[in-house]
């Protein structure tokens, strides 16, 4: 299958914790922004993560028409940046923008 991806913008970071079933996920351009987002709100996540140790990191890029995310209790689908700005558009627009093509 030839999944459409772009080679440069939006990436999902997945930093796993020793002991912990979930990853804190960032959303970021880059590993070093990523890494930045997480050092900053690191006093911001549960206590279990606080007192964790990092184990890994994986890295997922969006597909177009195939990712989404809850923005605001509703759901988005990844267009990429060269559809809409920001990448995402929600679901209702998203199908309509299908359907009339």
């Amino acid at each position: 299958m030839d999944y459409p991806v772009e080679k440069h913008g939006i990436r999902f970071y997945n930093y796993y914790f020793y002991n912990l079933n979930e990853p804190v996920k960032i959303e970021a351009r880059s590993k070093k922004e990523a890494r930045h987002i997480l050092d900053t709100n690191f006093m911001n996540l549960p206590a279990e993560y606080q007192q964790s140790k990092i184990v890994g990191e994986s890295v997922v890029i969006p597909l177009k028409g195939i990712s989404e995310k809850l923005i605001g209790g509703v759901k988005h689908i990844w267009v990429g940046e060269d559809i809409k700005s920001g990448g995402w558009m929600d679901e209702a627009s998203y199908l309509k923008m299908v359907n009339t093509k």
